[in-house]
């Protein structure tokens, strides 16, 4: 009986030693898991805003981020923002954005528009900006670029708005995504006529949410200050844009994990001649953005 009884002991304890191994591993595996988890590397997107002119602070927003070395997956941009943004995405740097819109004569309103021919459809083309696309970057493609990249339009023809960020016509969409109505002609791509998607969406998050972006940050050059008293066509002009704007950006805004608002209060949305002031503050928002952020 004393056998028996020994040899059952020895068979639990067996169980036993089994039990405990195995739960060792599971626990070994899932603390392993979270480790993984931990060290796993953030998909991070950026949302550049339209703005006419006050686009230009986000080439100082860039060049802060290049040097704080902090790098995104994908980049999203909506007029301006979707100008600005190809071409960080073709792989230019920062400097040498701000040094096209210097060489380029793109800091005067007069060079960034040409007068159409016929008013018919717009007051200006977008000769010039196509112009500055065709000489910089050499293939028409969205998968040719460095980094992920939609552009916002709005589809003139059946008022909706779209991200692309595939296909052949890649300059065609930036054109058209900073087509403001009345101001330039509708672009015709595939068929279809768009216009500015600031019209309908300025801060272009949706794609960033679509790509599983862990981190979303946005950039949104748009204010309206208070003002008594509005002077001045252009004035009017840039202050009623502003204002349908803003309109459909403050959903939008909610969803970014980081929101960046630069103080552009003393400027407007024609204040190309501004492009370097603009940079600056872009700059100095960004490098204190990326202090902060990389102390955490």
């Amino acid at each position: 009986m004393k056998v028996g009884r020994n040899k059952s002991r020895k068979a639990i304890l067996f169980l036993l030693i089994i039990v405990f191994i195995m739960a060792s591993n599971i626990r070994a595996n899932a603390q392993n898991d979270e480790l993984k988890t931990k060290n796993k590397p953030q998909k991070v997107g950026l949302a550049l805003s339209g703005g006419g002119a006050l686009g230009y602070a986000h080439i100082g927003f860039l060049q802060a981020m290049r040097e704080y070395k902090f790098e995104v997956d994908v980049v999203s941009g909506t007029s301006m923002g979707s100008i600005i943004g190809v071409l960080y995405c073709a792989g230019f740097t920062p400097i040498e954005i701000l040094d096209i819109v210097d060489k380029e004569n793109m800091n005067t309103i007069l060079n960034v528009v040409k007068l159409n021919s016929s008013f018919g459809k717009g007051l200006f083309n977008h000769d010039k900006l196509s112009k500055v696309l065709e000489k910089n970057i050499p293939h028409n493609d969205f998968s040719k670029l460095n980094i992920k990249f939609y552009c916002c339009v709005t589809n003139f023809n059946n008022a909706t708005y779209k991200f692309v960020g595939s296909g052949k016509f890649l300059k065609e969409y930036v054109i058209a995504s900073g087509t403001i109505p009345v101001i330039f002609e509708p672009k015709l791509v595939e068929g279809e006529q768009y216009i500015d998607g600031g019209v309908m969406q300025n801060l272009p998050v949706e794609p960033l949410i679509f790509e599983k972006c862990d981190i979303i940050i946005g950039v949104d050059v748009v204010t309206v200050p208070n003002q008594s008293e509005v002077k001045g066509l252009v004035n009017i002009f840039s202050r009623a844009m502003a204002l349908s704007i803003i309109s459909n950006t403050e959903k939008w805004a909610k969803k970014c994990d980081y929101l960046i608002t630069p103080n552009l209060e003393k400027y407007t949305i024609t204040d190309f001649d501004k492009a370097q002031e603009l940079f600056d503050i872009g700059y100095a928002y960004g490098k204190a953005f990326f202090e902060d952020y990389c102390k955490k």
